[in-house]
C-alpha cells in the first residue's frame, strides 16, 4: 500500500488555463491585479474594490467567452 506521501508525490499541481487567462484578461483591460481560485464548481475572481467588481460582473458573458470558461463564474469584490 502506498503511503499518502507517496501518491501526492505523483500527482501534478498544476493551476488550469483558465485561472491564467483570467488574470491576464484583467491585467490587460483594467491593468488591475486579481486572485482567481478554484472552487469545487466554481471559479472565483476577486479584485480590489467594489466598482471593478460591478464593472467584471456586467461583462461576466464576455469574460467566460473570452477565457473559455466551463465552470460558474463567480465575482467578488474585496
Amino acid at each position: 500500500m502506498d503511503s499518502l506521501q507517496d501518491i501526492l508525490a505523483d500527482k501534478e499541481f498544476t493551476p488550469p488555463d483558465e485561472m491564467a487567462r483570467l488574470k491576464d484578461y484583467v491585467l490587460r483591460r483594467y491593468n488591475r491585479q486579481c486572485t482567481v481560485r478554484l472552487e469545487r464548481d466554481a471559479i472565483i475572481l476577486t479584485v480590489r474594490g467594489s466598482s471593478l467588481a460591478a464593472t467584471l460582473q456586467l461583462e461576466r458573458g464576455r469574460i467566460i467567452e473570452a477565457c473559455s470558461l466551463e465552470q460558474k463564474l463567480v465575482i467578488r469584490g474585496r
